[in-house]
């Protein structure tokens, strides 16, 4: 089993004014889960103002990632501690408990940027690793969750660490436009590597042996562990991954929002609430990325 390792990351948004603070606070029952009221007013030409008026926040999520996002098919509902992060935001956005007002949008990893700038979506939750590239193309909130780089094999593989992967003769699988793929070839640029839009088609791979590991983020591997017994995570964490919420940079005011909405589910025990529902069964709660 893998061993958590977290570290807080200072993050420096401003912080909001007005009706925005308002609304992002939960002073009139926005993100509470309490009883509906009026929706907010918000300054003529903010994004939360177009989005209001379109009736729904609309927001990009994974289908394909047990604990995060990830398409139950007892019900045929996306599900997962990102779903339930961008269904705070639509709580707080509209001052309204119900979730009528969100539509969720599935993405793959190579999607998510493409998805904001062409306006498909109006923020995105997919276990989405903030770094300096992206940044140059959308914006991030504040880091919402830490994860780390790791390894899924099976129970009697001889693979302990990423180094194990550097050789011509190992297969390495990972999802395509994602941050994983990146470090693979960094740490293991020997590795022969195949590549999908989502970590599922990745794990199918290496239960039928064409591929002797996959690699992402440990909690997302971890959602697969759950499901196949006979999968193991192994390697420690090999990186740092700070999730952000991806905002569009031409959404105004809705970056700040998006954080204040975030910094009160932090102070006022929602995060931990929804970290419980969701990954509890990995580990006890830590406290949230600053």
């Amino acid at each position: 089993m893998f061993r958590w390792s977290r570290r807080a990351l200072i993050g420096g948004a401003a912080g909001l004014t007005g009706v925005a603070a308002l609304a992002a606070c939960g002073t009139s029952g926005a993100g509470t889960g309490g009883s509906p009221g009026a929706v907010p007013t918000y300054p003529a030409g903010s994004q939360m103002a177009k989005i209001v008026q379109r009736g729904k926040l609309i927001a990009g999520v994974k289908q394909d990632q047990p604990l995060f996002g990830y398409l139950n098919p007892r019900t045929n509902k996306l599900e997962g501690f990102d779903v339930d992060m961008v269904k705070e935001i639509a709580r707080a956005l509209f001052n309204d408990p119900s979730e009528s007002r969100l539509e969720l949008k599935p993405v793959t990893s190579a999607q998510r940027i493409p998805a904001l700038q062409e306006g498909q979506v109006d923020i995105i939750a997919a276990t989405m690793t903030i770094n300096d590239e992206r940044k140059q193309q959308i914006d991030f909130s504040d880091v919402y969750y830490l994860a780390g780089q790791s390894l899924l094999v099976k129970k009697d593989s001889p693979i302990t660490k990423v180094q194990d992967l550097d050789r011509a003769d190992r297969t390495a699988c990972s999802a395509q436009g994602s941050t994983s793929e990146q470090n693979l070839t960094k740490f293991a640029p020997n590795a022969q590597k195949v590549l999908f839009a989502g970590y599922a088609e990745c794990v199918t791979a290496l239960q039928q042996g064409r591929a002797d590991a996959v690699t992402t983020d440990d909690i997302i591997l971890a959602g697969y562990v759950t499901q196949d017994p006979n999968l193991k995570l192994t390697g420690g964490q090999f990186t740092q991954e700070p999730y952000g919420m991806g905002i569009a940079k031409s959404s105004t005011g809705f970056l700040e929002f998006t954080n204040g909405v975030l910094r009160t589910m932090k102070s006022n025990g929602r995060w931990k609430a929804i970290y419980n529902t969701w990954l509890g069964p990995i580990g006890p709660a830590p406290e949230p990325p600053k």
